[in-house]
């Protein structure tokens, strides 16, 4: 049984982009330096996923996240809508926000 070559041109198939350079409406704001200096300052005023810490377990924070999300009218600067989290719960709430 012959085979199509890998390097065979679909025409009924999309291209694949890869994932990181897929465009998103706020990647240019995540990639600011602006945006970078607020993660780092507000990291390193809560080290400790806050998730975590309503649950008692001490757990080092890696991701500072938007508690109203940016496309739903959150603020992107405004500290009171930024919430660290370790990469666990962050996906856990990116998930549960995705199916809304």
């Amino acid at each position: 049984m012959p085979t199509i070559k890998k390097t065979a041109k679909r025409p009924w198939m999309p291209d694949r982009v890869p994932f990181a350079r897929r465009a998103h409406e706020n990647r240019d704001f995540y990639v600011s330096s602006t945006w970078r200096k607020a993660r780092k300052h507000y990291l390193s005023a809560h080290p400790f996923c806050e998730e975590c810490l309503r649950v008692g377990r001490h757990t080092p924070a890696t991701v500072v996240d938007h508690i109203k999300p940016i496309n739903q009218g959150g603020a992107p600067l405004d500290e009171s809508n930024f919430q660290s989290l370790c990469s666990t719960c962050h996906n856990k709430k990116s998930g549960s926000e995705s199916w809304k």
